[in-house]
């Protein structure tokens, strides 16, 4: 009997391990490693740490998958979500620097994608619920 405890211990704790080891960006996409593709909004000479913590927090403000915006080939322009990320992402830009740079650099990027969404791709889902709790108080 222990030695079944043993084992199912043993074996809890790789799976535990295993999962704890993935990296938070994994996906069925390869990771494209060096030069860049069709970066038409995001700068060219950005660096690959840098892009992949900006897609992995598109992925949490939005709650969505790598393949959300991207089909296999991630340098593609075959999914219409990318174009509508471009979008929204010169769209946060432009509100920042018009409206919140202005008044101080602590205000830098007030503007994000989570501020809207919150964890869902429609931002209209995430209104809809605040509203109907709102009114239940």
């Amino acid at each position: 009997m222990n030695k079944i405890i043993a084992l199912f211990v043993l074996v809890c704790s790789f799976v535990v391990l295993t999962s704890a080891l993935k990296s938070p960006t994994s996906s069925n996409y390869e990771v494209i490693s060096g030069d860049f593709k069709n970066l038409k909004v995001l700068p060219q000479n950005i660096s690959k740490d840098s892009l992949m913590s900006l897609m992995q927090s598109y992925n949490t403000a939005l709650g969505v998958k790598c393949n959300f915006c991207h089909s296999k080939d991630k340098a593609a322009d075959d999914v219409h979500m990318k174009d509508v990320t471009r979008h929204m992402i010169q769209f946060t830009n432009q509100l920042n620097q018009k409206e919140f740079d202005p008044i101080g650099p602590q205000y830098q990027n007030a503007v994000s994608c989570a501020m809207c969404h919150r964890g869902t791709p429609k931002p209209i889902i995430a209104v809809k619920y605040f509203n109907e709790n709102k009114k239940r108080k």
